[in-house]
């Protein structure tokens, strides 16, 4: 078998499971190419390590990348006999080990010692990457280097930006040498292992479980998790007290769950509708709660960034962040409903014109209607936190809304169909079928959220964001319209 180093990657996938480690080396097609989504995450992640490199005056990089680790080790000895205060991508190799340190700092004083700091888009320190830092503590000391702490630099949500980005607020150091410490007596043996497993011609044998999940979704998931039986015991919403009792009696379908078995009310109306084949619906409780809504409607959805970067002045990094809303508005019962929307074409700063645009149509009267309005209502709230200039009218909103999602969460309209979820794309193809996400090139908001954070960051040209505009808009509109389908639907049947 060809040589392959035991990376820090490398590392960190034989901790979550040995046959992940196997298969990403010797049969890594199988994983696919990475999605838009798992790039731009690169991208960010890449763009916060140049960032972190700023509060390292003099800094020294290796210039050498991954496929060429060798003179990368080389141009490492070279900086620190050159005095470098610090080196980024720091290269060390020791008998099959390979690892890069984003920081390699040299202690102050100490001109043997050095510090290792990961950077990370993360906004706080997670277990992974206390096994990411013992394993190059133990790569760079075994290389013969003296490291006297180890710490974790991530993304400071505390932070709000006002004009250019300051690499000292937006990101703080974490001193994690004591977690870290406490994982080196293990790691040894673990490195023996693992480099064990590279060496074989056979995949570990490694039943499907947690690990398939955690830390990260492993990216060959499919190859040992077979798709779920339609109506399993698994759709049933927050069902984790339930599930583990039905696994012990060894029942797997809703349909084959006894009467003995005591179950939620929503949980016994899903059973009730997979057993019968048709939907359960509560019409009292449901036409109780349509009594309340106050015309002229206002069917309304936002689309929201999350960026660890932020893009502009009183921002905060992963600040959820409203950038487009679709608005219909249904001035009678079964009227017919008018359309807005705002989205900027331009790569500025959308929340004031957003605002503005937003508290004018939405009017003085009437129920503002969302799906999960706690979304909604809170991103509004989040505005006029930022925005005080605009508190009145803002909260001025939020009674005024009313949850679509609601009858649907509560159970008071159950279908089979809906798999156990009360989500939009759940219910809008089982209630109205001629309207699907499926015809459109956006089909969800995690997509929406990243083609908009990807224009803001210069990462799309002029040509690909004409395009993306247009899909944005038809993805939002068919939001609102999917809203104003369902509650035509609920009326249908009180």
């Amino acid at each position: 078998m060809p040589f392959h180093y035991l990376t820090k990657s490398r590392y960190l996938q034989g901790l979550q499971c040995p046959k992940l480690l196997w298969l990403s080396v010797n049969e890594p097609e199988a994983a696919g190419e990475p999605d838009e989504e798992t790039e731009h995450r690169f991208a960010v992640g890449t763009k916060i390590g140049v960032i972190a490199r700023e509060r390292f005056p003099k800094g020294v990089l290796i210039a050498e990348d991954h496929l060429h680790l060798a003179d990368a080790g080389r141009s490492t000895e070279a900086a620190m006999k050159a005095g470098a205060p610090a080196i980024f991508e720091a290269t060390v190799l020791h008998k099959g080990l390979a690892c890069r340190a984003d920081v390699l700092q040299r202690v102050m004083g100490k001109m043997d010692c050095w510090n290792i700091i990961e950077v990370k888009m993360s906004s706080k320190v997670k277990p992974v990457h206390q096994d990411d830092l013992a394993f190059q503590r133990y790569c760079f000391e075994c290389a013969g280097f003296n490291i006297l702490k180890t710490s974790l630099m991530h993304v400071n949500t505390g932070y709000i930006r006002e004009g250019e980005l300051d690499p000292k607020e937006l990101l703080t150091e974490e001193d994690i040498t004591k977690a870290v410490s406490e994982k080196a007596a293990d790691i040894g043996s673990t490195v023996k292992k693992l480099s064990a497993i590279l060496t074989n011609s056979k995949c570990p044998e490694i039943a499907a479980g947690k690990q398939c999940l955690n830390p990260y979704v492993c990216p060959f998931f499919d190859r040992c998790n077979e798709p779920a039986e339609e109506y399993s015991i698994y759709e049933l919403p927050y069902g984790q007290r339930i599930i583990p009792t039905l696994e012990e009696r060894g029942i797997e379908l809703l349909k084959d769950i006894p009467p003995d078995i005591k179950l939620t009310t929503r949980h016994e109306k899903m059973v009730l509708s997979v057993k019968r084949r048709k939907p359960i619906i509560d019409r009292k409780a449901i036409k109780e709660y349509l009594d309340t809504l106050v015309y002229p409607l206002y069917y309304f959805d936002f689309e929201t960034i999350n960026s660890a970067i932020p893009p502009f002045d009183n921002w905060k990094p992963y600040q959820t962040t409203p950038f487009q809303f679709s608005l219909h508005i249904q001035t009678k019962k079964s009227g017919a409903c008018e359309h807005h929307q705002f989205l900027q074409k331009e790569a500025a700063d959308p929340r004031e014109p957003l605002m503005r645009q937003m508290i004018k149509l939405l009017g003085k009267k009437g129920s503002i209607i969302a799906w999960n309005m706690s979304f909604e209502t809170s991103k509004i709230t989040g505005f006029a936190e930022r925005f005080p200039k605009y508190e009145k009218p803002l909260f001025a909103l939020l009674p005024r809304f009313w949850d679509l999602m609601l009858p649907f969460k509560e159970g008071d309209y159950t279908h089979y169909n809906f798999h156990g979820s009360a989500s939009l794309k759940a219910v809008l193809p089982v209630l109205s079928p001629s309207l699907s996400y499926e015809d459109l090139e956006i089909q969800e908001g995690g997509t929406a959220s990243l083609k908009y954070e990807r224009w803001l960051f210069g990462e799309m040209e002029a040509e690909e964001w004409d395009k993306t505009y247009r899909d944005l808009l038809n993805y939002c509109k068919l939001d609102t319209l999917a809203m104003v389908e369902i509650l035509r639907v609920l009326y249908q049947n009180i």
